[in-house]
């Protein structure tokens, strides 16, 4: 009678601790996209009012690199790129060069982040600064990737600055993201790989956060190289929601749909969503050169 007692109230109980431990998490996160917040309103401050760059392009090995928290990167994400005023330092030894090898023997483009404040707590395993848990709102708020390879100013979108924005407080700036998996019905997408350059799995490109809205043709998203489009999305991880830093500051919990995501017949997110949450502007445009001021 008391084995079975016991195992009743195990039963009760487990499904509200499952629930707790989820929504803790899901505060944890929430936290770090508050500290990311902050992060980018120092970075504004100290930078002219210029928002982050999703990352700095590559030029060659070592350039291009930035000065962040805790020594000299090559190449810094946006979330590197802001770490001095997050305050915490990234990585245990940044490199300099693309052909450094950390003392984790990663290479120095695809370093692993060693600190939680740039991880999500409910993927611990995403690390890798290229394949990372966070995107950045890079096509409308930083797109430093270069036009034209030859002209190291030729920064797609960038330098952005905070004045532009009139709509903070509903623009998002960074968000869950899972990845140009986003692109896959939800069976064909692949578990997470570390340094895996596979558009089908989860986290592949997930520093970079594709809008719902992109153009396959003129405009931009996470890989358009001549081969396939793929696209990343924000990732609804936390109880059917991804959660999202505005760029006011604020973090909430938003749906795909709500976000302006729309899905194609076989599950896959499309490419033709509602902009309207990531302009800026509140115009429901996707990013392409023509429509940039």
């Amino acid at each position: 009678m008391v084995v079975a007692i016991i195992g009743l109230l195990v039963s009760i109980l487990l499904p509200s601790l499952s629930s707790a431990r989820k929504q803790a998490v899901a505060s944890v996160c929430l936290s770090n996209l508050r500290t990311f917040g902050a992060g980018m309103a120092g970075y504004m401050t100290t930078n002219r009012d210029v928002l982050v760059p999703g990352r700095l392009p590559k030029v060659d090995n070592c350039n291009t690199w930035a000065d962040i928290a805790g020594g000299r990167k090559f190449r810094p994400t946006f979330a590197a790129m802001m770490s001095g005023e997050v305050g915490a330092p990234p990585f245990e030894d940044p490199l300099a060069c693309k052909t450094d090898i950390d003392r984790f023997e990663e290479v120095g483009d695809r370093q692993n982040y060693s600190y939680a404040a740039y991880v999500c707590p409910e993927v611990p395993d995403w690390t890798d600064e290229r394949n990372g848990s966070y995107g950045y709102n890079y096509q409308f708020l930083g797109n430093s990737r270069l036009s034209d390879p030859a002209n190291l100013q030729s920064w797609k979108n960038w330098p952005v600055r905070a004045t532009t924005i009139r709509h903070p407080g509903r623009t998002v700036a960074a968000a869950d993201c899972m990845g140009t998996a986003a692109s896959q019905p939800p069976g064909s997408r692949g578990e997470y790989e570390n340094n895996s350059r596979d558009p089908t799995l989860f986290g592949n490109e997930g520093f970079n956060l594709d809008p719902p809205w992109v153009d396959p043709a003129g405009g931009e998203m996470a890989i358009l190289d001549g081969g396939s489009p793929a696209r990343t999305a924000a990732d609804p991880r936390h109880r059917g929601g991804a959660n999202v830093l505005w760029l006011d500051g604020h973090a909430d919990r938003r749906t795909l749909e709500i976000l302006g995501y729309r899905f194609d017949a076989d599950g896959a997110i499309g490419f033709q969503g509602e902009n309207s949450k990531w302009t800026g502007s509140g115009d429901d445009l996707p990013w392409t050169s023509d429509t940039q001021p």
